[in-house]
């Protein structure tokens, strides 16, 4: 046996991928390479099949798996196309395999402790005056909406994008708006009670009154707490549904 021979056998064998595989990774290559931005109109089956020279069948279940990956949206009226490609498009697997585990809530919520903790202290440094304002403002709208849980979410979301912002990190930001998304598919539940949207609020204004302070650590402790009360109501009410 030569000294090719010997260092092929030492190697781990070389997995064969499928012909749907490899035009699911073309596709991905093409979107990271942003040869595909989001928006854009993914040729038809037929056409895709013609470009790639393989079957239409490979065309199909890689679009399928890119679709359940939340690469690929289709529209109503038909057509498909590369999606916003943001945290929460791509998510919706994740949610399923964390609604199959109870665990995964209190990790969930650890987790989004450490990183809202993080984003507020930093937040306390770094947000104008401005963008303070706007805080303000969006919690006075948040008053107004405790008897419409829908409405209070969309307020909850556009309260903390701006804290997030606010702290100049943008991998925070991602990571925020990301764990925040997962964080909804146990949420919406307990978020129909009104006792539960009004201790965000008290939650909301004392994160405020912390930042408006520019006192990092009181900040990250009021973070830290709102977490902590999110958990406890997410997890009081799915005893309660059980």
């Amino acid at each position: 046996m030569n000294e090719w021979q010997s260092a092929f056998r030492a190697e781990a064998p070389i997995e064969r991928q499928s012909v749907a595989e490899m035009v699911a990774k073309r596709i991905l290559e093409m979107v990271t390479s942003r040869a595909l931005k989001p928006g854009d109109q993914i040729p038809p089956e037929r056409d895709l099949a013609e470009m790639l020279n393989v079957s239409r069948p490979s065309v199909r279940e890689a679009i399928r798996g890119l679709s359940i990956l939340g690469v690929i949206k289709s529209r109503q009226g038909g057509g498909a196309y590369i999606s916003r490609l943001d945290g929460d498009a791509l998510l919706g697997p994740i949610r399923f395999f964390l609604a199959l585990e109870d665990m995964n809530i209190r990790e969930l919520y650890d987790a989004r402790s450490l990183i809202e903790g993080d984003v507020a202290r930093r937040a306390a440094k770094n947000m104008s005056d401005e963008q303070l304002n706007l805080l303000e403002a969006i919690l006075d709208e948040q008053k107004n909406t405790l008897s419409d849980p829908k409405a209070f979410r969309v307020s909850d979301f556009k309260f903390h994008e701006l804290i997030w912002i606010g702290s100049g990190n943008a991998f925070l930001k991602r990571i925020g708006e990301s764990l925040n998304s997962l964080g909804l598919e146990f949420r919406r539940r307990a978020s129909e009670n009104s006792m539960v949207l009004e201790q965000s609020l008290k939650d909301h204004r004392a994160l405020l009154d912390a930042l408006k302070a520019r006192d990092p650590e009181a900040a990250a402790q009021a973070a830290e707490r709102h977490m902590q009360n999110v958990y406890h109501s997410t997890v009081a009410q799915d005893l309660e549904e059980d």
